[in-house]
């Protein structure tokens, strides 16, 4: 077998290897320092962008807020003027309500004056009947006392005892007509007396009598139900007994037909019959033309109508 010997040089090898080791350190120093460069120049450009995009975040922000701010003024501008165009209105409308209010106070105190003027002569006229009956009786009575004085005969010694005989007889006439008046009159109150029990049914004793008193049925819409009611009006009776024998009477009898009762035309007859008796009424009233022209007109004008429906 050959054996085969070499000698291997590394000389040049290592020296150009040695030549080499300062260029790579060369570069691997600059290499560190491009990596170095390049991070900075990354941190920088990251902190440029970090920056811009705060900056035109806030600028976004800003720029709507602004927007929204000028929106806002723009409503509010908006609302300001309608408010001082609607209180501008409402100040018109209270100038107006207040000379409304005061125009209807004017007209309602000229009313009610007038009203409480002819309320006066109402009552002065209703008083004035009175007042002419005690004028009357006052002068009356004062001739009585003054006929009913003693007088004093001054004659002659022989006509005074005949004097006095016609001065007592005198007297003893004028006490008989005043003792047949005072009769006269308490037979004439008995008697009005028996009569007006008699109307009223308190009567005395146990015989049955069947009697018709007079009820006034009233309808009206009520303000807070809004539906249709009845109410009742009758005349004063002289017993409360009574008065409740005829109220319980008319709740039973009357009110359950209501719902069937209704209003219809009245006949002429009736018609009639109830304009006369109301207008007998307003001329026994003495009231003064005006009131009495009112009340004529007013029922004038209104229609005549009747209850029709069940009868119990």
């Amino acid at each position: 077998m050959a054996n085969f010997s070499f000698t291997v040089e590394t000389h040049e090898m290592a020296q150009a290897l040695h030549s080499v080791a300062p260029h790579v350190d060369g570069t691997t120093a600059a290499v560190v320092s491009l990596q170095g460069a390049v991070i900075l120049a990354e941190k920088r450009a990251a902190d440029d962008i970090c920056n811009n995009v705060n900056r035109g975040f806030f600028t976004l922000i800003r720029s709507q807020i602004s927007q929204k701010i000028a929106i806002c003024r723009s409503q509010v501008d908006a609302r300001l003027l309608e408010l001082r165009d609607l209180s501008m209105k409402l100040g018109m409308v209270k100038t107006s309500m207040q000379r409304d209010f005061q125009m209807i106070t004017d007209r309602y105190t000229k009313l009610f004056r007038t009203l409480d003027l002819a309320l006066l002569s109402r009552v002065r006229e209703l008083d004035m009947a009175l007042l002419d009956m005690v004028h009357k009786d006052l002068a009356r009575i004062s001739e009585r006392t003054r006929a009913l004085q003693a007088g004093v005969p001054v004659h002659q010694l022989e006509s005074v005892r005949s004097s006095q005989g016609i001065a007592v007889s005198s007297a003893k006439a004028q006490a008989g007509r005043a003792i047949a008046s005072m009769a006269q009159f308490i037979e004439e109150s008995n008697r009005q007396d028996s009569l007006t029990v008699s109307i009223l049914g308190d009567q005395s004793g146990d015989a049955d009598a069947l009697l018709l008193l007079p009820v006034a049925l009233v309808e009206f819409d009520s303000t807070t139900s809004r539906q249709k009611q009845w109410l009742y009006y009758m005349p004063p009776l002289p017993s409360s007994g009574l008065a409740d024998s005829v109220r319980q009477a008319v709740e039973r009898s009357i009110f359950p037909v209501l719902n069937s009762i209704e209003w219809g035309p009245q006949q002429a007859s009736e018609q009639e019959r109830v304009a006369a008796f109301f207008y007998q009424m307003v001329e026994r009233a003495h009231l003064n033309e005006r009131v009495r022209t009112q009340m004529t007109s007013g029922f004038r004008d209104a229609p005549a109508q009747a209850l029709y429906g069940v009868r119990s």
